[in-house]
């Protein structure tokens, strides 16, 4: 299995002391100043130190997760994951036991011949994890090792019941990111998107199949599983209707985003799930659902892409002038977007086609 990729980069799987219980925190500000720019992380699985050998799978899962999470948070930093397979590879070369369990040192020493290695992706942090369930109990700890000043961060912990997994991971994410120095900000409560029973758990183990599926058209299929068994699953409704967008199967998207309806949950996908949400509409002539997911996504987040796909939409309203105004502000953002300048000459030209995808 190949590991996947992301824009952001992470974490290693790893010995901890044993997790404590940790109340909630409170937001604080970053820890470090502009800590997160420019780095990158190396995840690998987290440890399974629980008695339920079925709970395996979560290895690969909660570093997925992370690392989604890292790159909603960290868009400057870059992300890669490593599955089990390339785990155990790392370490034979590294002189260490394929499943051995990594303390600091044998993470270090992974660290130093990872950034020697010409082809290597020169990780700047490596990220300890692991996870225990204890009657019903689930709890989760990172650590990140800075390898060039060869410290390591203080473990965070978080813990609360398996059926929650969901609302933990998310809690152990952001505790990790502000001691990263990224910008979190305050987290949305999750738990009012767990429904009950053990749905969430199903719904994300078949999304972390998904994610870790090298063929595209077995991911798609596992992606819609996932939104079957969990519709307000808003990650796994983005990344299914993101695949469709780009074989130009925009009604198919669409049905995708409408079946997560209002209730989805696409944290910390949101400004994307909303960029995206805006071009299928414009795609599927609704100009009028385009200006509020383009709306939407600009209050999230300030692009060219947002302000681009909201000109796009109050041109097709016939609102030429606000149009001027969003896509003056787009080229301001990134003048380097080619549809800013296709745009443009529309709105000279007086024509209201729109020529390429959105």
């Amino acid at each position: 299995m190949k590991p996947a990729s992301f824009a952001l980069a992470a974490a290693l799987a790893a010995a901890a002391p044993a997790p404590t219980p940790a109340p909630p925190p409170p937001v604080p500000a970053p820890v470090h100043a502009a800590a997160a720019a420019g780095r990158t992380y190396l995840i690998l699985p987290f440890e399974n130190i629980a008695e339920d050998r079925s709970l395996d799978w979560l290895s690969t899962g909660l570093s997925l997760s992370l690392g989604e999470y890292l790159v909603g948070w960290g868009s400057q930093a870059a992300v890669r994951l490593v599955d089990e397979d390339e785990r155990s590879v790392l370490l034979e070369g590294s002189g260490i036991p394929s499943g051995a369990t990594l303390t600091l040192a044998s993470a270090l020493e992974l660290g130093r011949r990872m950034r020697a290695h010409p082809g290597s992706a020169r990780p700047d942090r490596l990220v300890l994890g692991r996870f225990n369930l204890v009657e019903g109990t689930l709890s989760l700890s990172a650590r990140a090792i800075d390898l060039e000043a060869e410290k390591a961060r203080p473990w965070v912990t978080r813990q609360g019941p398996l059926q929650s997994l969901m609302r933990v991971q998310l809690a152990l994410a952001g505790d990790f990111a502000r001691d990263q120095g990224m910008q979190v900000g305050i987290l949305p409560d999750a738990t009012a998107k767990d429904p009950p029973g053990d749905l969430p758990l199903l719904a994300f183990q078949t999304y972390c199949k998904a994610m870790a599926e090298t063929d595209l058209k077995k991911r798609l299929q596992l992606l819609r599983k996932a939104v079957q068994q969990f519709p307000a699953y808003g990650r796994a409704a983005y990344q299914a209707a993101a695949l469709l967008a780009k074989e130009d199967r925009w009604d198919d998207a669409g049905a995708m985003l409408d079946k997560a309806g209002d209730a989805a949950f696409p944290y910390p996908f949101t400004p994307g799930y909303q960029l995206l949400a805006a071009a299928v509409a414009l795609r599927r002539g609704d100009p009028a659902t385009a200006l509020k997911a383009a709306s939407r996504a600009l209050s999230y987040a300030d692009s060219a892409r947002g302000h681009l796909l909201l000109g796009r939409a109050l041109l097709a309203s016939g609102q030429e002038e606000q149009a001027r105004s969003e896509l003056d502000r787009a080229r301001t953002l990134d003048p380097s977007e080619p549809e800013i300048d296709e745009l443009r000459r529309e709105l000279d030209g007086g024509h209201r086609t729109l020529r390429r995808s959105p």
